[in-house]
């Protein structure tokens, strides 16, 4: 994929709010293929592979045995198996950890985050020159020989869209199309995009921080409570029907030059030291230099508005509402 890296590095990286085109190579991948693929990975994710197809694809989750994420990505089914979209800097840490878990099955996992070429769409235009063939809603893929795109949670009006590309020359091609219809953009747009409408990501930071509920997942449809066994179900589980949610993921904005990162803690008000508030998830600012930023916190001291970042304790947080319904 050298020429599409050269390419790509060549672009704008300008900031857009809406109908634009970016790079998407920060976005990783993991292939899992054998004859035991679709089995192996229902015994270690929460959603049920069985609902999906190369049609559709989900959300789903990994965790340890005590309920806590290593990570979260899209899971698409591709003819020789299933790939696993996630952000890269995750790729090998998931990697690491789904090997233990092989043993003797008929499976094979790979990095194949440079296989693709990808690219990031945010618009509200009915159809795009370049792209014949566009998946009908969101959570539906369309793919081909050359090509794999998949639709995403909408934004407003604005619809969501990956595209990952077998051939540099087939990507460039189509960029080249997009670019006369839409923005060219710099991926902070695309991470922007992905935190206004609440798509938790699990960091290096944060890896073994969060119960699944707590990012939301169940509103997003990230989980089966109706599937086998799997690492984490049990503590999932009691969560749900015998626990009452006491933390769970708000979307904020913060007046602040300094950006929080993944994992930076939040404390109640006057606090000076950690005292388990709640953590930042994600955050990114906007064409107004205003922070967005996903976190997870007692739900009683965020509704309260009693919450202060520790390293930041002058920037106020104000709390905004999520894109989707929460569950009860």
């Amino acid at each position: 994929m050298k020429p599409w890296q050269e390419f790509k590095s060549k672009q704008s990286t300008t900031l857009a709010g809406a109908d634009f085109i970016c790079a998407a190579d920060e976005l990783g991948l993991i292939l899992v293929s054998g004859e035991d693929a679709a089995e192996f990975l229902q015994n270690q994710l929460s959603n049920d592979i069985n609902l999906i197809d190369e049609s559709r694809f989900q959300l789903s989750s990994y965790s340890t045995p005590k309920g806590r994420m290593l990570g979260i990505f899209r899971v698409i089914q591709i003819s020789n198996g299933y790939l696993l979209l996630t952000t890269r800097s995750m790729v090998l840490p998931l990697l690491e950890q789904l090997f233990k878990f092989i043993v003797q099955s008929r499976v094979a996992l790979a990095d194949a985050s440079d296989y693709f070429a990808m690219i990031a769409i945010q618009t509200d235009r009915p159809d795009l020159n370049g792209l014949p063939l566009m998946p009908a809603e969101p959570g539906t893929v369309v793919q081909n020989d050359s090509l794999i795109m998949l639709q995403l949670e909408p934004l407003g009006s604005q619809r969501r869209f990956v595209v990952m590309f077998l051939s540099a020359d087939q990507a460039i091609a189509a960029w080249n199309d997009l670019a006369e219809q839409l923005q060219v953009a710099g991926f902070s747009s695309w991470h922007l995009s992905e935190i206004k409408a609440g798509i938790p990501v699990i960091y290096p930071q944060t890896s073994e921080e969060f119960v699944l509920q707590m990012a939301n997942l169940g509103a997003l449809g990230g989980v089966s409570f109706n599937k086998g066994c799997y690492p984490g179900q049990e503590i999932v589980a009691r969560m749900q029907y015998l626990g009452k949610l006491k933390r769970r993921m708000f979307l904020a904005r913060i007046e602040t030059d300094c950006l929080p990162l993944p994992g930076d803690e939040l404390v109640t008000q006057g606090k000076t030291v950690v005292d388990g508030s709640g953590k930042v998830v994600d955050a990114g600012f906007d064409q107004d230099g205003i922070c967005n930023c996903l976190y997870i916190a007692q739900i009683a001291k965020a509704e309260a508005g009693s919450l202060e970042l520790l390293k930041q304790p002058e920037s106020r947080i104000e709390n905004i509402d999520l894109p989707y319904t929460l569950e009860n």
